[in-house]
Parts: C-alpha cells; structure tokens; sequence
C-alpha cells in the first residue's frame, strides 16, 4: 500500500463522520430490535435509524478504503518493525475488519433472516471497545508522547 506524508481532505472526513456515525449505530441497536419484534408480528416497520446507519457505515468505509488504497496514508509512528508499529497496524486492519463485518451481519439479518443476531451484537461490542482502545491511544500520542498523532487526523496535507 502507498505511504504519504499526510492524510487527504476526504480521508479526514471520511474517518470522522464513521467515527460518529459507529456510535450512533451501535446506540440504535434497540430500535432495530423493536422493528424487528414488529416485522415478526407482520407489522411492516418505517425508516430504521440501526439499518440506515449500519449500511452508511458500510458506503463510507468502502469509499474509505478506496481512497486509502489510491492514496496511500501515512506510515505508523515509531521505529518500523517494533512491536508499537506492529500492533498499529493490525489495530487498524482489525477495525477495518470490523467496520466492514458487522454491518454485512446486520444486513444479513435485517435483509436476509438470517438468525446470527447474537454474533452481530458480540462483533458490535468488539468494535466499540476496539474503537474506543484506538481513541485511548490517539489520545496518549497526543497528550502524553506529545508527538502531534492526533493532528494528522485533523488538518489535510
């Protein structure tokens, strides 16, 4: 994959807006499971806030990922090959995975009746706490290595 200096315009959007649309996602659960409960009993739901935000999840980070692999981004912090840099890297290969992952079992719930609700809520809390370990870390680099991480994902280059 390409390596930049900086990340894009785009990039930063993108990040933040699926930084803010997860937790919605993830805190609508109990909508999604109403109108399921409703759709058992033959009542036909309205607009779904879980189902639209679990596939805008889904859009942006395809885009997401489109652009990274046409753009390239910045290479992790720290001496390459240590083991910081390591588990960076499969920090963010991990969320990716995820992001992609839950969404496609919400729908496959949601669209195909597939019975996996359990797994998609287990894969969902996963992420959370992945995210919320990936915010913890961002928030170290900037405030305690003083190292400027966090500024990366703020202004474009």
């Amino acid at each position: 994959m390409k390596t930049t200096t900086g990340y894009s315009g785009i990039q930063i959007a993108l990040h933040w807006l699926i930084a803010i649309l997860i937790p919605l996602a993830w805190l609508s659960s109990g909508g999604a499971e109403e109108a399921w409960d409703g759709l058992e009993k033959g009542v036909v739901p309205g607009f779904v806030p879980h189902v639209a935000l679990g596939i805008a999840v889904l859009a942006l980070v395809v885009l997401r990922l489109a652009v990274r692999f046409r753009r390239g981004a910045p290479e992790a912090p720290g001496v390459p090959g240590s083991l910081a840099v390591k588990a960076s890297t499969w920090g963010h290969r991990l969320i990716y995975l995820l992001m992609i992952a839950v969404p496609l079992g919400g729908m496959s719930i949601w669209f195909g009746g597939m019975d996996n609700g359990e797994i998609h809520g287990l894969f969902a809390n996963v992420l959370m706490v992945v995210v919320l370990g990936h915010t913890l870390v961002a928030l170290y680099h900037q405030y305690v290595l003083k190292d400027g991480l966090l500024r990366r994902m703020m202004k474009a280059e």
